[in-house]
């Protein structure tokens, strides 16, 4: 049972816990939106509105030995048992048929190759001028490197079945590596793609990738980084200042300390994460266009920072938050016009969302469902098709805080079913038509109204939070 609003007198704030909301900035992204809502120019706005964000700097990639390379030929069904070994064989006969009944391959075995040592020690590797054609797969073993370098383009031969396989390392700085947008004559959805697994490791930097990727498991759905259990890489993926055309998804898995920063994403492609420690997705556009999430992280989680990526168009939610995640800080993103939510956490504790913008979504602007401890303050939530805030299952979870936030022209304000505890402090919803709460925040807005926008709201009786580990202070 709930306390009834009359029942106020220990849970009214004499003043906002927060600093107050910046008209000016509110007033320029309003303008911006309404205008031609230039993503550039809104991500700037948010930058200003999460009170600066930091910069991100990548470390450099460990120094390759630089060992003449052990090419030759073998045969695929190797690999694809070594791959069935670490990641199951979810999607391997889609593999095998597309091979079209040949089983010769490329294997790196030791030693650090480039494009023209592949091409001299095997007749499945072509040159036609600036760009090399990978006429079957490609398999990086363990202790082996890739290297493509700044100005080099790697095509992929769909209907030979072509693929790059790697449980070594792949460094693309300034190359291309793309499919050939051809078909496969037995599979007529093959793609070629690139996956890393086993101790393998990707480095990519101002790279290109293109029509890469087929539905099916997430390895095969691209550029896949999938690192787990004992056989972690030494060196966590790093991807910055790269573009992604045409390619299904951008999928990692395990990547402990990923740095995913500045890239573009067009197309359907979207960004996949599941477990991780200390991740850092940052200044990123993504135009997914595709079915699902824009940016989904899924797993067990801990220390994941999304900072300044721009998500539109997305089929699904613009940033899907689900599973075990701790410490997760969402800041200074802009998040516009997705066919589900704008941002959807789900299962996750120690949660900050600052600084967003998060407009024109189809559904709630922002949904929290059975999160524990969350702080969100100073976004800007406009013209969503439900509610700007919703908040589900939260009884018995940690406490909200929702400060200094502007809520205007989204079908409904605040919405709850099975509200926790909750602190309202200074957001402004005098543009928010046309209802203000909706739900379980239905019965609060008189006494919210007449405390002058500073309120808590308690928990439900007898909903006893879990024991939780406190969060970390910023």
């Amino acid at each position: 049972m709930r306390l009834a609003p009359p029942v106020l007198a220990a849970c009214l704030l004499a003043a906002p816990l927060g600093a107050e909301p910046d008209a000016r900035l509110h007033e320029a992204i309003t303008a911006e939106l309404a205008a031609k809502a230039d993503t550039g120019r809104l991500a700037a706005l948010a930058g200003e509105l999460a009170g600066g964000l930091p910069s991100v700097a990548p470390p450099d990639p460990p120094a390759l030995a630089e060992v003449a390379p052990d090419v030759r030929e073998g045969e695929v069904q190797v690999a694809l048992t070594q791959l069935s070994i670490l990641s199951g064989g979810n999607g391997h006969l889609a593999l095998q048929l597309a091979q079209d009944g040949r089983t010769d391959v490329i294997y790196l075995m030791s030693g650090t190759a480039r494009l023209a040592d592949l091409e001299a020690a095997s007749g499945l590797v072509g040159r036609e001028g600036e760009v090399w054609h990978l006429r079957r797969p490609l398999v990086v073993w363990p202790g082996a490197a890739l290297v493509l370098a700044e100005g080099e383009e790697l095509e992929m031969d769909t209907a030979g079945g072509a693929f790059l396989l790697s449980f070594g390392a792949v460094r693309i700085d300034g190359a291309s590596l793309r499919g050939d947008g051809g078909e496969n004559p037995v599979v007529k959805a093959f793609r070629p793609f690139l996956l890393v697994t086993g101790r393998g490791s990707l480095h990519a930097r101002g790279a290109s990738f293109a029509d890469l990727g087929f539905q099916g498991p997430t390895a095969f759905r691209g550029v896949a980084v999938l690192t787990t259990g004992l056989l972690q890489s030494p060196s966590s993926p790093m991807v910055t200042g790269s573009g992604f055309e045409r390619v299904v998804s951008l999928g990692f898995q395990g990547a402990d300390g990923l740095v995913l920063a500045g890239n573009r994403l067009g197309g359907a492609g979207a960004v996949v994460v599941r477990d991780g420690r200390n991740l850092v997705i940052a200044g990123n556009r993504i135009g997914a266009g595709g079915k699902g999430a824009g940016l989904r992280l899924s797993g067990k989680l801990d220390g994941v920072r999304v900072a300044a990526n721009t998500i539109q168009g997305a089929g699904g939610n613009g940033i899907q938050v689900e599973g075990n995640v701790r410490n997760l800080d969402l800041r200074g993103n802009v998040v516009l016009a997705n066919a589900g939510a704008g941002i959807s956490i789900g299962h996750a504790d120690c949660v900050t969302v600052r600084g967003n913008i998060v407009a024109a979504n189809r559904t709630a602007g922002l949904r929290l469902s059975h999160t524990g401890a969350a702080r969100v303050e100073d976004n800007v939530i406009l013209s969503n098709g439900s509610a700007g805030v919703e908040v589900r299952d939260q009884s018995g979870k940690g406490p909200v805080l929702l400060a200094d936030n502007l809520l205007a022209r989204n079908r409904e304000g605040l919405r709850a079913a099975g509200l926790g505890e909750v602190t309202l402090s200074g957001n402004d919803l005098s543009d928010q038509t046309p209802r203000q709460f909706a739900g379980d925040f239905a019965p609060w807005l008189g006494p919210w109204l007449s405390t002058g926008e500073a309120l808590v709201i308690p928990a439900a009786l007898g909903a006893t939070p879990g024991a939780a580990v406190p969060c970390e202070t910023e």
